[in-house]
C-alpha cells in the first residue's frame, strides 16, 4: 500500500480558548485568522516525534511538511530492552508526559510527572508500553484539575518490566509514602481492632476507618517513610476477607533538599528528556530551584525547603565551586549602587558640584591671567561647591582664565 505523502494540508495545530477550551486539528489558514483578533495566542503543535511545541503565529507559519516526520530514522534490527514508556491519550486535551519508576524486581511502582499538558475536560488514559513485552499489567489511574494531568496513580504495579540500565539517560529520585489508595474495601473487618500493616515499614506508619459492614473506606499516612521497593500493604485480621491497597508516592527529583542516604534513592530512566535546571558536584541537577539574591538553590523555597546547594550553570562552575559571573547578592548590588550613587553626586552639575562647562558668561570677566584664580559672581567656570561629604576634591591647580574649568573635569 502507498505511504501518502506529507503536505501543507497535513500540518495541524492547536491552541487554547478561554471558552470553548482546547481547539484541536486547526490549519495554517485557520490558525491566521484567528491570530489576527487574538494576537498573543500560543499554538500547539505536535511533530513528527510526537514532542509538543508551543508556537507563535509566525513560528507556525514556518511549519513544512518535514516537520510532521520523525528527525531519526527508524531503528532496524535487535535493540536493547529497557523500562516501559507511557502515552496519555484521551480526555479531550493534548500535552501530559511522565516517566515510570520501575524497581530492581520488576514493579512499575510511581510515575514522575514530566508536564500535566493541558485543555483535558476528562481524566485522560495511560498506556503502558513495553516495546520487548517483557512486563504486563501495569494499571494506571489519572487525576487532573483544571484542565491538567496532577497525579497518576498506580492502581496495578505489574509485574516484570525491566528498570532502566546504566547506559540510558536516567536521574536520581527519593520516593516518600505519602498516600494509600483502597482498590478493594473487602468485608467484615474489625474495626479498631484489626491492625493495617506495610512491609517493609521504612519508618511508615499507617491507619485506617471503615463502614459498619468492616469495609475499609479510606487509609491515612500519619507518617511517611522513603521507598525503593513496592512495599506490601494488608490488614492483620482474624474475621475481614479481600481488602486491597497500593501505595501513593510523592517524587523529587535529585534529592538534595532532603539529604537522603544513598539506599533512599532510586534511578528513572529519562525517557521523556527533562530539563537540566543547572549543576550540583558537576552533575546535571534536574530539581526544583529557588531564588536568593539572585543566586539558584536546590529545593522548592527558603522556608519550605531551604538548602545552601548552589545550582551553577554550567558543570565546570559547580566543579570549583564558584560564583557564576553575573551573580551578585543584594548587599553587593546595594553596595554598587550606593558607590553610583555617590560619584553621581559628586560629578553632576545639577547637584550643586563642579562643571565642566560653564552655564553663562561671568558678570565680570577676567582680562587677563591673574596670578590667584577669580572668583565668578555667578555662572562662571567653577562656584564654591557645598562640601562633599565624600571623597574631598583635590586642590585645584590655578585656572588660566574665568572660562577654565576643565581642570576639574573628570577628576571624578
Amino acid at each position: 500500500m502507498p505511504i501518502t505523502p506529507t503536505s501543507f494540508d497535513n500540518i495541524k495545530v492547536g491552541y487554547i480558548s478561554e471558552t470553548d477550551g482546547y481547539i484541536k486539528d486547526v490549519s495554517i489558514a485557520d490558525a491566521n485568522a484567528y491570530a489576527e483578533s487574538n494576537t498573543d495566542t500560543e499554538f500547539i503543535f505536535i511533530d513528527g516525534d510526537e514532542k509538543v511545541r508551543f508556537l507563535t503565529i509566525n513560528e507556525v507559519n514556518a511549519l513544512t511538511p518535514k516537520n510532521l516526520l520523525r528527525s531519526d530514522p527508524c531503528l532496524t534490527g535487535d535493540q536493547p530492552c529497557g523500562p516501559p514508556k507511557l502515552k496519555f491519550f484521551g480526555g479531550g486535551g493534548v500535552g501530559a508526559t511522565a516517566n515510570p519508576v520501575v524497581d530492581s524486581s520488576g514493579n512499575l511502582i510511581a510515575v514522575d510527572i514530566v508536564s500535566g499538558g493541558f485543555g483535558y475536560t476528562s481524566s485522560p488514559q495511560v498506556q503502558v508500553i513495553d516495546p520487548c513485552n517483557n512486563g504486563s499489567g501495569a494499571v494506571l489511574q489519572t487525576l487532573i484539575e483544571n484542565g491538567v494531568v496532577v497525579q497518576v496513580i498506580v492502581r496495578d504495579s505489574g509485574q516484570g518490566y525491566l528498570p532502566p540500565p546504566q547506559t540510558v539517560p536516567q536521574y536520581p529520585a527519593v520516593l516518600t509514602l505519602t498516600g494509600v489508595t483502597v482498590t478493594n474495601p473487602g468485608f467484615n473487618h474489625n474495626c479498631g481492632v484489626d491492625q493495617i500493616e506495610i512491609i517493609p515499614s521504612n519508618g511508615s506508619v499507617l491507619s485506617y476507618n471503615c463502614d459498619p459492614f468492616g469495609k475499609i473506606r479510606s487509609v491515612s499516612v500519619d507518617k511517611g517513610g522513603r521507598f525503593t521497593e513496592l512495599p506490601q500493604i494488608r490488614m492483620n485480621t482474624v474475621t475481614g476477607f479481600n481488602a486491597t491497597f497500593v501505595p501513593n508516592f510523592d517524587i523529587i527529583r535529585d534529592p538534595q533538599p532532603v539529604e537522603p542516604v544513598l539506599t533512599d534513592v532510586v534511578q528513572v530512566y529519562d525517557l521523556v528528556g527533562l530539563n537540566i535546571n543547572g549543576y550540583v558536584d558537576g552533575k546535571p541537577y534536574y530539581g526544583n530551584i529557588y531564588y536568593v539574591n539572585g543566586i539558584r538553590y536546590a529545593g522548592t523555597s527558603a522556608q519550605t525547603s531551604g538548602t545552601n546547594i548552589v545550582v551553577y550553570d554550567t558543570q565546570l562552575a559547580s566543579v570549583q565551586k564558584r560564583q557564576i559571573e553575573g551573580e551578585i547578592t543584594a548587599s553587593q548590588r546595594e553596595e554598587t549602587e550606593t558607590q553610583e550613587d555617590t560619584i553621581e553626586a559628586i560629578s553632576s552639575p545639577s547637584r550643586g558640584s563642579y562643571s565642566t562647562t560653564p552655564t553663562s558668561a561671568p558678570s565680570t570677566p577676567s582680562t587677563s591671567t591673574p596670578s590667584t584664580p577669580t572668583t565668578p559672581a555667578t555662572g562662571g567656570g567653577y562656584s564654591t561647591p557645598s562640601t562633599p561629604a565624600t571623597p574631598a576634591p583635590s586642590t585645584p591647580s590655578t585656572p588660566s582664565g574665568g572660562g577654565g574649568g576643565g581642570g576639574y573635569g573628570g577628576g571624578y
